[in-house]
C-alpha cells in the first residue's frame, strides 16, 4: 500500500513540478534575432540618407523638402500608436518604404 501511495506522490509532485515550469517560461512577443536586428532597418538607412540632398533624392526620387510636406500631410492618416506588446511602424517609415 505505501509503495503505491509513494507512486501517487510521484506522479503529483512530477506534475506540479511540470505545471510551474510551464508557467515560468515567458513566450516572447519579439524574436531575438528581430530584436537585435532592431537599428539596422531603413529608418536608419534613411536618416543616414537625409544628411545629404544628393543621396536622399537619388534614392527617394524626391527632395527633402517635398517629403517633409508629405508627412505633414499623410502622417496623421496613417499613424498608429504604440501598444504594451510593440512599436508601430512609424509614419515617416511607412513613407519611406511605399516611395522605395
Amino acid at each position: 500500500m505505501s509503495s503505491s501511495s509513494d507512486e501517487e506522490d510521484a506522479v503529483i509532485f512530477w506534475y506540479q513540478y511540470r505545471q510551474m515550469k510551464m508557467k515560468a517560461q515567458k513566450r516572447i512577443w519579439v524574436h531575438p534575432y528581430i530584436e537585435r536586428n532592431f537599428h539596422c532597418r531603413l529608418f536608419v538607412a534613411a536618416k543616414e540618407l537625409q544628411e545629404s540632398d544628393t543621396k536622399f533624392l537619388a534614392f527617394y526620387r524626391m527632395s527633402k523638402e517635398s517629403y517633409i510636406a508629405l508627412v505633414a500631410t499623410v502622417a496623421p492618416a496613417i499613424q498608429y500608436k504604440n501598444t504594451n506588446m510593440r512599436e508601430c511602424v512609424s509614419a515617416e517609415e511607412r513613407i519611406l518604404i511605399t516611395l522605395r
